[in-house]
């Protein structure tokens, strides 16, 4: 009793925002959102490669090139997150602006974020073109060129790449359907999923908020026993 009834207001803040972020990661939807999010790049990586025009090469080519982007973008966003949590605990104007409009500050947060990682993505191709393949040997160049374009030429790689060709004549219209599906459906649903975690940060901010304000009547209800048993034991 006596260590709630003397607890300042930061202290019940501290424990209020553990509780409410405590129970939204270890949530269901929270973990399943997880999940879709670590599938969003395998995903999207193999519809790029399969939907690209060419041989079995330049699709594992383009499936590699785009996984290693959303390589370089979930790193950049990761580096943003924890740029970003230290500088709004420094700052009481950015503290307040978050939990006064939680859902403004997790928009443009949300927003900050992927500008950062698709940025990271060009500068950093950029830079891996001027800098690091200039000096990897030529030996191993040709290996990896060599062992990619053997795909073409071997049983399993001649074999995926003609039945992907009679596929796409002998469906035209549903080959195109599918592109347009892997085209529009992915983005579509990343949105669908960082609006839903921009919202469920939301009630998160919510609940901390109903925990906080049931701490301070809980302190204010043991300050008062204690002063109630002090003025009896004075008696």
């Amino acid at each position: 009793m006596q260590e709630i009834a003397f607890a300042t207001d930061t202290q019940l803040k501290n424990v209020a925002q553990y509780c409410a972020r405590n129970e939204f990661a270890n949530s269901k939807k929270r973990k399943a959102e997880k999940k879709f999010a670590n599938m969003i790049p395998i995903v999207d990586s193999f519809l790029y490669g399969a939907t690209s025009k060419g041989k079995l090469s330049t699709k594992i080519m383009a499936g590699g090139g785009q996984l290693k982007d959303w390589g370089i973008f979930i790193a950049a966003t990761e580096l943003y997150n924890k740029a970003i949590n230290k500088i709004v605990d420094k700052s009481e104007t950015l503290q307040n602006f978050r939990e006064n409009s939680p859902v403004m500050f997790g928009v443009a947060n949300t927003a900050l974020g992927v500008t950062t990682g698709i940025s990271a993505i060009k500068w950093v191709n950029v830079f891996g073109r001027k800098f690091i393949l200039p000096y990897i040997p030529k030996n191993i160049k040709n290996f990896a060129k060599s062992f990619i374009k053997s795909t073409d030429t071997g049983r399993v790689g001649k074999a995926i790449n003609s039945g992907m060709k009679k596929f796409a004549q002998k469906h035209q219209t549903s080959t195109k359907v599918l592109g347009t599906i892997g085209k529009w459906a992915l983005p579509l649903l990343c949105l669908g999923y960082i609006t839903s975690l921009v919202f469920d940060v939301c009630k998160a901010k919510s609940k901390e908020d109903k925990i906080y304000n049931n701490l301070k009547e809980a302190r204010l209800a043991a300050a008062q026993q204690l002063a109630a048993k002090v003025v009896e034991d004075k008696e």
